[in-house]
């Protein structure tokens, strides 16, 4: 698998923050990402987030999930109430987020896989006139490399 990409983009209004990975993705590579966003004059941490982890393999191991979420709750511009959704196309991807989403905080994320764009935003309740530009912003991450 190439050379891993990681990417954000933030969309003010309707508040969410849209993550993109592709390739082989570690747990250092996601945090850096993150922290990368947050530091974005246009973040808010009660902003959903989008993660498209269909491009990505991840290669971690479950013992350092615990380690990585730790990082997370010890950023306080990263670790807030939010919804956080993951478009996956595959098990690898799936496990991971499942994963996540069995040590997270329970009550503070609400963290779920989803398969289709659409159904994703449903569950961000970002409204389904915004998902054209999240759409457009998803295909700019990914065309930009190719």
């Amino acid at each position: 698998m190439a050379k891993p990409i990681l990417k954000y983009d933030i969309i003010e209004d309707p508040g969410i923050i849209i993550r993109y990975l592709q390739g082989q993705i570690d747990l250092d590579a996601l945090f850096s990402l993150m922290s990368e966003s947050t530091r974005d004059k246009r973040y808010r941490k009660d902003f959903c987030v989008l993660y498209d982890i269909r491009e990505a393999e991840f290669v971690v191991r479950k013992v350092f999930i615990e380690d990585f979420l730790a990082k997370v709750r010890g950023n306080s511009d990263i670790f807030a109430r939010k919804r956080v959704a993951f478009l996956t196309t595959n098990p690898n991807q799936v496990v991971f987020s499942s994963l996540l989403n069995s040590f997270a905080v329970s009550g503070l994320f609400s963290l779920h896989s989803f398969s289709t764009l659409p159904a994703a935003l449903s569950f961000l309740h970002v409204d389904s006139s915004f998902r054209q530009e999240v759409e457009s912003v998803l295909v700019d991450f990914k065309e930009a490399d190719n």
